[in-house]
């Protein structure tokens, strides 16, 4: 039924919390500051919020990664350079070749099937496609929609028609969206009139069924792509 995968990449296809932790220790052992896992959870739930205003639109992508960790340092105190920070955190994830589980084998087993493979991800070019090439999964992908180069983030319905206009023979009724996002992989998929794939590798009993996640599909594991 489905030849073409637009799939999202954090903690998706690559284990962003694995390199979010270790890029995140990087950063603040850098700034001299002693690492307490309390620490995470305060940035991340700067991080959360701001992520959460660019999907609405209120705020630009240079306000949200130049300006976290500035928010962060400020509520301990310290005054940092926000760009210098978010500059050689994005060094620290382009080493983080980290993978979700069964990643490979299911990307490897859906080219043998003749799919096609795309990327789309909110995130910033250079550091998602430098991981992709160090997970040894970048030849895999029939072709890269990053928002950074795009222009536009998901869920907004212009990343979407950009993916769209790029895909050659390109049919709706034949797409899916894959993503661990409601907000904007499952949203967006629903705005741009294309079928979706919840991945649920948190195994949330909350969003257990399409009910509840208003996706075509549920998953728990990145194989069960392979028989949808």
């Amino acid at each position: 039924m489905y030849q073409t995968y637009l799939l999202d990449l954090d903690n998706t296809i690559l284990d962003f919390n694995a390199a979010e932790i270790r890029g995140f220790q990087k950063v603040i052992e850098f700034y001299e500051i002693k690492y307490i896992p309390g620490l995470l959870e305060q940035y991340k739930k700067i991080n959360r919020n701001l992520w959460n205003q660019l999907e609405q639109g209120t705020i630009h992508r240079e306000e949200l990664f130049f300006t976290r960790f500035k928010l962060f340092f400020e509520e301990l105190g310290k005054e940092i350079d926000g760009k210098e920070a978010e500059l050689f955190y994005r060094e620290q994830l382009s080493n983080s070749p980290d993978l979700m589980p069964h990643a490979k084998e299911a990307l490897t087993q859906l080219k043998q099937q003749g799919k096609k493979l795309y990327s789309a991800s909110n995130g910033v070019y250079s550091t998602q496609v430098q991981r992709l090439k160090q997970a040894g999964i970048y030849q895999l992908f029939d072709g890269m929609f990053i928002s950074e180069a795009i222009g536009s983030e998901k869920p907004d319905v212009n990343f979407f028609e950009h993916c769209f206009t790029h895909i050659i023979d390109f049919k709706k009724e034949e797409t899916l969206m894959v993503g661990d996002s409601l907000t904007s992989d499952i949203q967006g998929a629903i705005h741009a009139g294309i079928d979706s794939c919840y991945f649920n590798h948190f195994h949330n009993s909350t969003y257990a069924d399409s009910s509840v996640s208003k996706a075509t599909y549920n998953i728990k594991e990145l194989p069960e792509l392979l028989h949808l």
